[in-house]
């Protein structure tokens, strides 16, 4: 009875004589500690405490998110048989027969190859690994990508203007020769223009999506409607650097392990899997690495996408960043 009558007291109004004094309303007892707010005061000019601004979750995703991993293996399943790649199988002839007058040759296997022509081949073996049933034209980029790139030194440097404005179009050019020439074999196996287009859109990087930056909204439409053919691409590009991906690790990485520094080494690791899927760091991991190889590859692997939200989250600004500013930091003699 005595704790009742004291909450209705203190939720009386004050008399009339007293009307002058503000009217402070108190929050219930009997409530949690932690959710009891500041008293609200009507007719003070009392400060009152703001709100915590509220952090939009990030809505930054990746093929390997939950809510996309199920609308790609939907988009995999609904792929048309293929029957037969004869267009395929000439189009990849005619590449090989132009990268097999590559002047560079490299020992593999006990034999000398043509680097470009045995490149081409790598790239293509993972591809087939990863994605078997992927289009025409991954396959034909993955095969002729670096299509009798020897002859862009005939491009020369010189005939444009020395500064940032002319190494930007020189490098573009650069890239411009290699997508006709690539484009050029595509029409002579009998391909389409929108495929030779396609080619030519990744050779030039135009217009590509990001396989690291997608959201659901991108590739939902209404009424459950799903883009299939935006899906494709993403997935595209992103079997693409997988594939480029692992045949560094395994024709490169250990060489570069076994002759350079481990600094120079994890640099190197960690730009190459900067944005490869969650499929390639298990096939790259479950290879037979050597004890201190396979170290490497685990402090080279690049953080889980948004982790940087979750550490600013958790720990504040500067738990996310590397700046000579930061709390880590504290202790460092700059001298």
């Amino acid at each position: 009875m005595g704790s009742a009558s004291s909450a209705r007291a203190s939720t009386r109004v004050a008399p009339a004589s007293h009307a002058a004094s503000p009217v402070v309303v108190a929050a219930a007892p009997r409530c949690p500690a932690s959710s009891l707010a500041a008293p609200v005061v009507w007719g003070s000019s009392a400060p009152q405490r703001p709100l915590p601004p509220l952090r939009a979750p990030p809505c930054r995703a990746t093929l390997d998110s939950p809510e996309i991993a199920p609308l790609v293996e939907a988009m995999v399943a609904a792929r048309p048989a293929q029957t037969s790649r004869d267009q395929l199988t000439k189009c990849l002839s005619l590449i090989d027969d132009i990268n097999s007058k590559d002047p560079s040759q490299v020992e593999w296997g006990g034999k000398r190859h043509p680097y470009r022509q045995l490149f081409g081949h790598w790239l293509s073996e993972q591809v087939t690994q990863l994605d078997p049933g992927a289009p025409d034209e991954l396959f034909i980029l993955a095969r002729g990508k670096n299509i009798e790139s020897w002859r862009l030194s005939e491009i020369k440097r010189d005939d444009y203007s020395p500064n940032s404005i002319g190494q930007k179009q020189w490098e573009q050019d650069r890239k411009a020769w290699l997508a006709r020439r690539l484009t050029d074999v595509m029409r002579s196996a009998g391909y389409s223009e929108a495929s030779s287009k396609l080619v030519e859109d990744f050779m030039l990087g135009r217009d590509l999506p990001d396989p690291r930056d997608v959201r659901l909204y991108d590739v939902t439409g209404p009424m459950g409607a799903t883009n299939y053919r935006l899906l494709e691409l993403l997935q595209m590009v992103q079997t693409l650097r997988d594939a480029e991906a692992l045949v560094f690790l395994d024709k490169t990485f250990p060489r570069m392990f076994e002759e350079l520094p481990a600094d120079e080494v994890l640099a190197a690791v960690k730009r190459e899997l900067a944005g490869v899927s969650k499929k390639c760091l298990a096939t790259a991991l479950s290879k037979p690495w050597p004890p201190l190889a396979r170290k490497l590859l685990g402090r080279a692997l690049p953080a889980p996408p948004g982790w940087g939200d979750v550490l600013r989250e958790v720990e504040g600004v500067a738990a996310a960043s590397s700046h000579p500013g930061d709390w880590r930091y504290k202790d460092f003699d700059y001298e």
